[in-house]
C-alpha cells in the first residue's frame, strides 16, 4: 500500500481553545466551484500575511480584521473560513485600494490588508500570476458567451491548481 502525503497547502490560526489546521480542500468545499481562482489566491494571500502578521505563533483568529479590494465570493468566503471577519463584521470592502489593478476597466483591486491590533500586512497579486485571458474575460462579466463561460470555468480551476502549486512570496507584493 503506498501512502501519498497530502501537499495541499494548510494555515493555522489560533482558536478559542487550540490551534485550528486548515486545509485549502475544507475551504475549497466551503465556498463551492463559482470562484475557484480568486479563492486559492487568497488562500494563498493568507498563508504569506498570516506568518508575517504574527511570526512568534498564529495569530489569535478573533483578532483579524480584513480589508479587501476585491469583492468576489471566492475572496469573501477564503477569508471568512480562515479569519470568521465577515460573521464578526470586522470584513471590509475597499474597491479603491490602489495596488494590483490588474482587470482593466473593471473597479476593484486584487489586493488585501490584515490586521491584529496594531499590527498589519497586506499583499497584492503580481501581474503576470494570472492570464490576461482571465481579466478579459472577467472584464466581460453577463456580455460573455456560452463558449467564453466554459472557458472561464476551465480556466479558473488552472489558475487555482497553479497558484496552489506555487510558493506564496512568489505571487505577492508584500505591502
Amino acid at each position: 500500500m503506498n501512502i501519498v502525503a497530502d501537499t495541499r497547502p494548510t494555515i493555522i490560526v489560533e482558536g478559542e481553545e487550540n490551534l485550528i489546521h486548515i486545509a485549502y480542500d475544507a475551504v475549497a468545499a466551503y465556498h463551492g466551484q463559482a470562484a475557484l481562482a480568486m479563492l486559492a489566491v487568497t488562500f494563498q494571500a493568507l498563508r504569506l500575511m498570516l506568518p508575517a502578521l504574527s511570526p512568534q505563533r498564529p495569530p489569535r483568529r478573533a483578532d483579524l480584521v480584513v480589508v479587501s479590494g476585491h469583492p468576489g465570493p471566492g475572496v469573501r468566503d477564503a477569508f471568512e473560513f480562515v479569519t470568521r471577519a465577515v460573521t464578526r463584521g470586522v470584513y471590509t470592502v475597499d474597491r479603491a485600494l490602489p495596488h494590483a489593478r490588474l482587470c482593466p476597466g473593471v473597479d476593484m483591486s486584487y489586493s488585501w490588508r490584515l490586521s491584529a491590533g496594531d499590527r498589519s500586512v497586506g499583499a497584492a497579486l503580481r501581474a503576470g500570476v494570472v492570464p490576461e485571458r482571465f481579466f478579459e474575460l472577467i472584464a466581460r462579466g453577463g456580455a460573455r458567451s456560452d463558449e467564453e463561460n466554459v472557458e472561464l470555468s476551465a480556466l479558473k480551476r488552472r489558475v487555482a491548481d497553479d497558484v496552489l502549486a506555487a510558493a506564496p512570496d512568489t505571487l505577492f507584493e508584500r505591502l
